[in-house]
């Protein structure tokens, strides 16, 4: 990792700093559409065809049947389904929290207004399957279906070289309830759900991360159907004054490194020293860990430690940063927490590790990247509802809007909504 000064970066180090890989998917674009263009034409031959283009996987049924999922349960051990569970169990939990309240506003005298909420009937969840399983992305996505009351939950997820899907996968799949199940990964599976085959269900919003042609195909597909968020490479800032201990910073850093080459793992600290120690941590607990190779390019490329006048320079460059994760080691780390405005997921003190919201604290890992934080929320329960209103007037009630109403219909030369209300007044 470098080590350097914020207030000495100048503008182009900066700027790539603030931009870092968000808009790589962009390059790829015209390849994307062209396949979400034959998905949507030829459906499961160009699904298939591309399976066995891109993968090499000769398949024949894009359709996961019961007796693939029974195998998975043969190869994954008792352990890891318990901890599958504690999973489900409390991102359960946190969202059942958020399940809205019917709440009826009189707003004034005759006239009553609310809002419903109703699940979104179809959605499809995708799974990213290419550098590693994530069961957790099953969970983060499934869970808060499963709450909404979603009708129809279909899950895409790229097959293995033995046209199975990785047993982890799919064993989660299971525990959250998950009935739907296609062997297909990249940006095939966006359009597939998109625009529906044969095989795979259209639906009405996708979710879920994956590589840039996943992340290229969501936002091709935008407006033919809802996504969930921008989700691109993951991100992880910290701010550390001189109370933080330097290994638990470094671990956490490489938590993210360890994701993708185009990661983004930075440190803002107050403390030279810490500094120094982080640097020293990062390539010690990184000698031995499966994942250096990846680690080393995310660190050549987005990984930094940046050295801050004072905590406020920290707070500020975080805010402009727009973080998906944002860890904050500092004595005072509630008072900083009142300055943050613009993160996805915010962890707060020294066993706050971010990975403890990847897998099973009961927050959602689905997050904006890319300084999406300043406008977009994490995955949540509201995701999966839609929130039609309601209103109900009494003859009363609309006679007191009623001059309100006809003044602005006149303004607006809407003869036809002036004549509705005025009928009823005859």
């Amino acid at each position: 990792m470098r080590i350097c000064h914020l207030d000495s970066l100048d503008i182009e180090e900066k700027e790539k700093l603030l931009k870092r890989s968000s808009e790589k998917y962009k390059e790829i674009l015209p390849q994307v559409l062209d396949i979400c263009r034959e998905v949507k034409n030829k459906k499961d031959s160009a699904v298939i065809g591309f399976i066995e283009k891109f993968d090499n996987i000769k398949i024949d049924s894009l359709v996961v049947e019961r007796q693939e999922i029974e195998n998975a349960y043969k190869l994954v051990s008792d352990e890891f389904i318990e901890s599958v569970k504690i999973s489900i169990k409390n991102v359960k939990k946190f969202h059942e929290s958020q399940i809205p309240k019917v709440e009826i506003i009189e707003v004034s005298e005759g006239i009553k207004c609310w809002k419903i909420f109703r699940p979104i009937q179809k959605v499809g969840l995708y799974i990213p399957g290419g550098r590693a399983p994530y069961p957790s992305g099953v969970i983060m996505n499934g869970v808060p279906a499963k709450i909404a009351g979603c009708e129809e939950i279909i899950m895409c997820a790229p097959p293995n070289n033995d046209n199975t899907i990785n047993p982890f996968t799919l064993v989660a799949a299971d525990l959250v309830g998950i009935k739907k199940i296609f062997k297909i990964g990249g940006a095939q599976a966006i359009a597939a759900m998109a625009y529906g085959t044969e095989s795979v269900p259209k639906v009405y919003k996708i979710f879920g991360a994956g590589n840039l042609y996943v992340t290229a195909a969501k936002m091709s597909v935008f407006g033919q159907v809802n996504i969930d968020l921008p989700a691109g490479p993951s991100e992880v800032f910290i701010i550390a004054d001189e109370t933080a201990n330097p290994k638990f910073v470094a671990a956490d850093l490489l938590s993210q490194a360890e994701h993708d080459v185009n990661a983004a793992p930075v440190l803002l600290t107050t403390s030279e020293e810490l500094a120094k120690q982080v640097e020293d941590e990062v390539l010690i607990q990184s000698e031995n860990l499966a994942t250096k190779s990846t680690i080393e390019k995310s660190m050549k490329n987005y990984g930094t430690i940046l050295i801050c006048k004072n905590i406020k320079e920290c707070i500020d460059f975080t805010n402009e940063y727009a973080p998906e994760h944002l860890e904050i080691m500092t004595k005072n780390y509630e008072d900083v927490l009142k300055e943050i405005n613009n993160a996805g997921s915010i962890f707060l003190g020294d066993y706050s590790s971010e990975p403890a919201g990847d897998y099973a604290s009961g927050t959602n890992h689905v997050l904006p990247t890319g300084r999406c934080a300043k406008m977009f929320s994490p995955l949540s329960l509201d995701s999966f509802l839609i929130r039609p209103t309601v209103q109900i007037l009494s003859k009363e009630g609309l006679s007191s809007i009623r001059k309100a109403i006809t003044n602005l219909a006149d303004a607006e030369g809407f003869v036809a909504h002036k004549n509705a209300i005025e009928k009823r007044f005859e």
